[in-house]
Formats: C-alpha cells, structure tokens, sequence
C-alpha cells in the first residue's frame, strides 16, 4: 500500500505513527463508525418507486431515503469508470488518469490515494465485492489500491451473471449461483467477520447490475412484463429487484450485529439510466451531460447521527470522501489536492459556511470532447455545452431543461462558462490511455488483453475487435493482413524473466498460420498447427441485440517461449507472416508469467 503523497512522506509516516500510538485503540467498534458504501451500475434516477416510477418497487431503497440524507442534486460522471475514479479519489475524473471506459482510458493511475487506503491508513479493514472498473493489472487493481479483500471483476462488464468466475484477491475461481447474490453474500460474511473481532470496516459493494446483458430470474423480471411493461425495462427492474432484496439482508446483518447506529449506508448509482426509460422527468440519460445523464440518487443513513433531511445543494461524487473523512476522523486528507468538499455542515443544519460553488461534470473520451462538451453546477443554475453551444437552465424551476435561458441571463451564463473554463485548464492531458504495468512486487502474472490492444491505424482494415468498440471481455477479430497488427504498450518495472503464453482461435481453413510476438527485440515465434473454432458459448440473454457484443466462447492457449525483460517502456506486437486463409486468426490475450 502506498503512502499518501505529502510533502516528506517519511515525516508524515512517523507523525501518523506517533498519533496512532498515542490515540486509544483504533480496532473498537466504538472509535469510529464502520462504512458501508453501495453503488449500482447504470440505474437512473427515475429506478426507484420513492422518485415516481409507476412501476418499479424498491422499498428498501425508498427506506434509506426516508431514514437518513437525500442528495436531491447529486452529481456523478456521464459513465461508469470516471464515476468510480471520482468517488474513489475525491477528485474529478480527469486528474485521475481515467476518461474513458474501455482500452486502458478507465484506469486510475495507481500513485493517486484512494479512499480505501485513507481508510486502511487510519484503522480500517477494507473491503471490495463487485465491479472494479479502474484497472485490471496491479498495482491498479482494489488489492493494490487499498483493499484488504476483494471479489468481484475488475472490467467494465461481465458476460457470466450465472455461474461466474470471479477474480479473488489475484486469483480466478467460478463462483455458482447469481453474481449480485454471490456478491452481496460474500459482503455480508465479510462484514460478520469484521463485526465479530471488532474492527471498524469499510465495505464497498458495486454491484454490475442494472448494467447490461440483462440477466435475471424470470420470478424477477415476468411481473413487470404481466404489467405491460416492455421487455427491456422489465428485465432492468427485475435487476434492481434483486439488489434491492439484498441490500435488505445487509442492513438487517447491520441491526442483529447492534452495528446499525455505528454504520454510515451510503447508497448511490454511477450515472443516469442505459434506456430510455422513466427517469423522474430528467432529460437524457447515460452518457449525457443533462440531468437525466448525470443526476443520480444518493442516500445516506447514520442512525443518531444524522437527521432525516433533503439537501437541494448541488453536491458530487467527489464529496463523499471528504464528508467520510470528517465524519470517520481520518487523518491524511490535509495533503490531498481534492476536487470534492464535505457536505458535514449541510447535514448538520450548519450551513451558513457552504459556500454558492459552482461545480464541474466533465464529458468522457477524446480531449475535443471533453472540452466541447460539458456542465457546471451553481444554486439552481445548470449551464450546459454540447460541442461548444452553451444552454443555460434554472433545474429547479425547469427540471426538464426546456427553456433554454441563455438569451436572458447572459452574465449568469458568462460566470458559469469562465469556471468551467478554468477549471478544465488545470485538468492533465488527454488522450495517452496508461500503459500496462509489468514487473510490480506483488504480482507475478500480467495478461495482455485483446481489447487493450491499439490496432494501429488499420482498425477495420485487415484486424479489428470481434465487436467494433473493443469493450471488455472482447477480442481481436478478423486478422486478415500482415500489414495491420496488434500492439501494447507496457511500463516494465524491474528485470526478469518471462514465460509467454498465447490464448488464440483459428479455423481449420486458416491452419498454417505464421506470426511472431516481438517485445523488446526478442521475438518469439507462433506457428499454428493446431485448429481451434469453438461456436461462442450460449447465453440466456433477455434483450435483444446483446448477442454480438456480449459473446465469449473457449480459447486454445499456445506457450510460446520465454522472454529477458529489462525495466523500461516497451511496446509488444504481434506480427503475421504467413496467412494460409480468409478467416484471420483471433488473439483473446497474451499471459506473461515471472518466473525468477
């Protein structure tokens, strides 16, 4: 685990060393108040009953909301991995390293602190079950970003939400049943064991569902569906039904613990809806910068603690590690450039110092987006820019964003526009995804995967993804050219040596093919004489058009020999030489495994 960065990180090493001797005991319950942090993925605002929607029913949900703080204007990024990179660091996604989604543009770079190990640092025993989505190869993985336990995945999806494999602190195992009940399961027995040796915990569940392939028990999605409700949406809530129920079971383990009125339950989404679908009347949805993309709900229950109170203050994802480290008492976040402020006053009724900010949703991908495309936050002002036209709303007033005031408030717009402004001139570049870390103690193993590959200017041209926007989980796909090739690029950190291993598809008709995998100088050579086509493996989808970008299917995995690595940037390619037919080869992923 890493040190927070500040200015002699020794000095403060040792200055938290001496508190915490001196300090009682940070491993009673009674010290601090554990945390229980959960986030869904891709429900809108509109997914709850207690927000109008006429059909979906989440009494456990509507329950928090009743029994503790609604953020009524709480922000997140338009998806998901930027979310997470805010939430995780307190500060805005673009600081972080990640503004994409998928291809290394989604990783958090490992030197940024996280909340996690703030929590670690002060007492905490840490916890992660669920989607990831900030990085796949450690450092940057939740073991190495702060969390003493992890289950779940760490892409942006999985196509297995029965029976899945599951990556448990580094190593993959199939898990049987459904992945929100295996996951929240795994999250109650950790959170038992906490409680029963006395430890203040921090438990962070992001469960992958609502997002897409729709997956669920028909006892789940057919009630809706009896009730008129189209087949898309009825799947969706039949989801959130589920997730629903187990969020009951934690808070129900919270109560016969006595740890109720010692936890702090924040729930909370990661952007706005991925259908068109009731959303309380917001405009837009994922992806967008409208409300409806990026206005989510957000609960927060203290028994004793924190009165039932709607705050209207437009707040953000980027305000929930400050507030939890007012309310948890963590040293450390002195030092931390946060983009986010507590909202403790707010909850408090203390509000005469909350200042009239004006908060920033940045967009995701190419840096012409992000700069043409974007929100600010102040009072009930919104101002949007979509491709360098700017909108101006009263969101309270109009929570639609039908009438367009831009005209009429000119200077109102003129200030929202400057800070945005700003603001985007302190963000780093964009455009560079992280290169792929090899050689970290810690971890042995490093898998080159197909959709992080660059296809270097012939994408579509003799190689692409098997689904053309290389999300994860997809492959390199229809490799008909010698010109065209696959290439990573890696972050070696120390020497040492490699074994290589090739996981590939070939139909029968392309046997005979040549290539070479060459990094470094060293090339290694890949003769393909072994066929291997497996149809994809079958899939109870329940929407329609998932079929093509959800695929996966078995791999044929082909050692290929050892490689002498020095520390150092490198790129690693893939290169044919001989093609014997029209199908092309298919590359899922390239494993090096240290073996000194």
């Amino acid at each position: 685990m890493k040190s927070l960065p500040v200015v002699s990180s020794v000095c403060f090493s040792l200055t938290i060393a001496i508190l915490l001797a001196e300090a009682p005991a940070l491993s009673a319950q009674s010290e601090r108040p554990n945390v229980l942090l959960i986030l869904t993925d891709d429900q809108g605002y509109g997914d709850l009953s207690s927000h109008g929607n006429p059909h979906l029913k989440t009494p456990t949900m509507d329950e928090l909301g009743a029994s503790g703080l609604r953020l009524n204007r709480f922000y997140v990024s338009p998806v998901c991995a930027p979310t997470r990179a805010s939430l995780m660091t307190g500060r805005f996604h673009l600081r972080t390293g990640a503004y994409g989604v998928t291809r290394r543009q989604e990783v958090v770079n490992p030197d940024e602190v996280t909340l996690a190990e703030l929590m670690k640092q002060n007492g905490y025993t840490t916890g992660c079950f669920g989607k990831w989505h900030n990085g796949a190869v450690y450092p940057e993985t939740p073991n190495g970003q702060g969390f003493d336990e992890f289950l779940g995945f760490l892409g942006g999806v999985t196509q297995h939400y029965y029976n899945p494999v599951l990556s448990h602190n580094g190593t993959d195992k199939k898990h049987e049943g459904y992945i929100t009940e295996i996951l929240a399961e795994a999250a109650l027995d950790w959170m038992d064991e906490q409680i029963e040796d006395d430890k203040p915990f921090f438990c962070y569940v992001p469960f992958n569902a609502p997002h897409t392939p729709g997956l669920v028990d028909e006892k789940y999605w057919k009630p809706y569906y009896n009730k008129q409700v189209g087949r898309w949406e009825s799947v969706i809530f039949g989801m959130i039904d589920v997730i629903d129920q187990q969020i009951a079971r934690m808070l129900q383990l919270l109560e016969k613990k006595g740890q109720a009125e010692n936890t702090i339950v924040i729930f909370m989404t990661d952007n706005g809806p991925n259908t068109w679908r009731y959303n309380a009347g917001l405009r837009g949805k994922k992806s967008s910068l409208y409300e409806g993309g990026i206005r989510v709900p957000c609960f927060v229950r203290w028994p004793g603690k924190l009165d039932v109170k709607t705050i209207s203050e437009p707040l953000a994802h980027v305000d929930i590690l400050p507030t939890l480290a007012e309310w948890c008492d963590l040293a450390g976040t002195e030092s931390l450039a946060l983009d986010g402020r507590s909202f403790a006053s707010l909850a408090n009724n203390e509000a005469s110092d909350w200042p009239d900010r004006s908060l920033v949703s940045f967009s995701v991908g190419s840096a012409e987006r992000i700069r043409t495309i974007g929100t600010v936050h102040r009072g009930n002002w919104t101002a949007v820019q979509q491709r360098g036209k700017w909108e101006l709303y009263d969101v309270v007033a109009d929570i639609r964003q039908f009438n367009d005031l831009a005209n009429q408030y000119p200077e109102v717009l003129a200030g929202l526009r400057s800070h945005f402004e700003t603001t985007l001139a302190e963000m780093p570049s964009i455009g560079i995804p992280a290169a792929i870390p090899i050689g970290f103690e810690g971890s042995d193993i490093t898998v080159l995967k197909g959709h992080d590959a660059d296809l270097p200017r012939l994408k579509g041209k003799g190689i692409d993804y098997n689904y053309s926007a290389g999300f994860t989980g997809h492959w390199i796909s229809r490799w008909t050219s010698k010109e065209a090739y696959p290439e990573w690029k890696l972050d070696i950190r120390n020497d040492g040596i490699y074994e290589v291993d090739l996981l590939y598809c070939i139909p029968e008709s392309d046997l005979g093919a040549e290539a070479y995998f060459e990094l470094q100088g060293q090339r290694l050579p890949i003769e393909i004489i072994e066929a291997f086509d497996p149809l994809p493996n079958p899939q109870p989808f329940l929407l329609d058009g998932e079929a093509a970008k959800y695929q996966n299917k078995d791999w044929k995995r082909l050692p290929l020999g050892k490689l002498n690595l020095e520390a150092g940037k490198a790129n690693a390619t893939i290169r044919l030489t001989k093609i014997s037919g029209a199908a092309g080869m298919e590359v899922k992923e390239l494993v090096l495994r240290k073996v000194n």
